[in-house]
């Protein structure tokens, strides 16, 4: 008689790097470019963004060159929604990896955020690297300022996007109107302007925007001699905080009650 072979489940570790793998490998799949759209596509946001200052004959309100004031504006815009996007779409595009045990929800949301991680390191380094290259951009006054900043915004896309991910266990409407919810943050989050820009009256009014915030430190970390006078760094990881801890019950609720969106 063979005793049985005792089979030790994968670790949490272990999961997490298969699905980040699984992940970049599928996602895009299909095109000759592939994963490079990750890259591409923000790329293309700068490019035109610019293309219109140019048309416009519009100068930054600070003195540095369009093409970095726009990066630095837009790229955080960028991973926050990025990252919210891969998240509300994960569950559902790995939805019988939950059927191989002990994959969980919070394994396979785990790994897109390790993945946006990534890709939000990348990007920052192709484009600013590309700008201070092919522009002769000065390089930031502050590198891990500038990193941090930008880790800000992945961190309220994590929490913003985790939430989403769980609400969209229960409904798939909520789910749908995300893209329409998200679309006006494009004009909170200081693309185009600085808070200095803006009356006292608008300042107060706009520092509800935890993106703003994100943006005005980006900045004050890049440009050397720039002092936003709204920027905070607590009040962005307070919104991502309560997001990410309000999603956990969430997502409990959802799965012991077996719901699953687009579950066949």
């Amino acid at each position: 008689m063979i005793a049985a072979q005792h089979i030790t489940p994968p670790s949490a570790f272990t999961r997490i790097a298969v699905l980040v793998e699984r992940e970049r490998k599928t996602r895009f799949s299909g095109g000759k470019l592939g994963y490079l759209w990750a890259y591409i596509t923000p790329v293309v946001w700068i490019g035109l963004i610019v293309a219109l200052f140019w048309f416009l004959q519009r100068t930054p309100p600070i003195h540095v060159r369009a093409e970095i004031f726009i990066a630095t504006g837009i790229l955080p815009y960028l991973i926050f929604r990025q990252t919210v996007t891969a998240l509300s779409r994960t569950l559902t595009a790995n939805r019988y990896m939950r059927y191989l045990r002990p994959v969980s929800n919070s394994d396979i949301m785990s790994a897109t955020m390790l993945l946006e991680a990534f890709n939000m390191l990348t990007t920052a380094v192709l484009i600013f690297g590309a700008i201070t290259v092919l522009f002769g951009s000065a390089l930031p006054a502050s590198m891990p300022g500038v990193l941090f900043s930008l880790t800000l915004a992945w961190g309220i896309g994590c929490g913003v996007g985790r939430f989403v991910a769980a609400a969209g266990l229960l409904s798939d409407a909520f789910a749908r109107a995300v893209p329409l919810i998200l679309r006006p943050l494009f004009w909170l989050s200081g693309i185009f302007y600085t808070a200095t820009d803006l009356s006292q009256e608008l300042q107060n009014l706009l520092w509800y925007s935890p993106f703003l915030h994100i943006t005005e430190l980006v900045r004050q970390s890049y440009f050397l001699g720039y002092t936003s006078p709204i920027a905070s760094v607590w009040y962005p990881i307070a919104v991502g905080a309560v997001f990410f801890l309000a999603s956990v019950p969430l997502e409990i609720f959802a799965t012991r009650r077996r719901i699953m969106r687009g579950r066949l």
